[in-house]
């Protein structure tokens, strides 16, 4: 597994994002794409300069639906010089209630997921009539696993980003994998053991594949999402810098260029809010 961060490394990049200017975090707009025959809605956030060369990102929702956490994940990204959209897998549903998010979550279709996955990264290349745009995917629990999956399933894309999603050890599902991967964990997990993040990560070393798996200690599940009571701010912004890292050597740098010196750490959140209060239930596997 890759190293974990120092006091050092995170002094620096807490000092860098102390530095950023409030108004870098670009903002999105709605659009829409057709999957079949279906008219599945997105958001979109398009960096400043954007053109044909432009990198794209496929930023994917956790069971919560895309709220306006996850539209900020996708304009954080544009901040960083990527065109991010996020699509809606619930059809405009945003489940407030855990059981009901984990209900729309059992009733989502893997291969409809898929499908849509494969339409966002093709709708962003008809954006500036990029054909040829390189794109990766970057997905939160429930995403992060649809994240992996259409990498399996041959997306077109060029690199999976996956945050504590479920994993796969099928020897022959990981030989199809064909981009670059990075998956991040927390070790306190309840929903995605580490035995199993481990026996992952040597599925993918077995099979040669180009990847890097993180395991945060003392933190669990949906630990970059700072809405939640799980939220844990020196692993996100450590995990945000490793995110856009991954991105720039995989997709190369986005508008802004190589913007080691810039990147945007995790919110704080917005004014008059709180993190949810309730004790979040035992991490269901996504």
């Amino acid at each position: 597994m890759a190293p974990l961060p120092t006091a050092g490394r995170m002094a620096a990049i807490t000092a860098l994002v102390a530095l950023l200017p409030a108004g870098l975090i670009q903002a999105g707009s709605p659009t829409s794409f057709k999957v079949g025959d279906e008219t599945v809605q997105a958001w979109l956030a398009r960096p400043e300069g954007a053109g044909p060369a432009t990198p794209g990102v496929v930023v994917i929702h956790e069971w919560w639906g895309l709220n306006k956490q996850i539209k900020g994940v996708a304009d954080r990204l544009a901040a960083q010089g990527y065109l991010a959209i996020a699509p809606d897998f619930y059809r405009g549903k945003v489940p407030a209630d855990p059981g009901l998010a984990h209900e729309m979550m059992r009733g989502l279709s893997e291969n409809r997921a898929v499908d849509i996955i494969k339409g966002a990264a093709a709708h962003l290349r008809t954006v500036d009539k990029a054909g040829t745009r390189v794109v990766g995917t970057l997905g939160f629990c429930m995403g992060g696993r649809l994240a992996l999956a259409s990498g399996l399933r041959g997306a077109p894309v060029q690199a999976t980003v996956m945050f504590y999603g479920s994993v796969e050890t099928d020897a022959d599902a990981i030989a199809t994998l064909r981009s670059p991967l990075l998956g991040i964990f927390g070790a306190d997990d309840r929903g995605i053991a580490v035995e199993d993040v481990k026996k992952f990560e040597a599925a993918l070393k077995a099979e040669e594949k180009k990847a890097t798996i993180i395991v945060y200690p003392g933190v669990g599940h949906a630990f970059f999402n700072e809405e939640r009571t799980s939220f844990d701010r020196m692993a996100a912004e450590d995990a945000w810098h490793r995110t856009v890292e991954f991105l720039e050597a995989t997709l190369g740098p986005g508008t802004l260029g190589k913007a080691t010196q810039k990147k945007p750490g995790v919110p704080d959140l917005p004014p008059g809010t709180a993190p949810m209060t309730q004790k979040p239930p035992a991490d269901p596997p996504r």
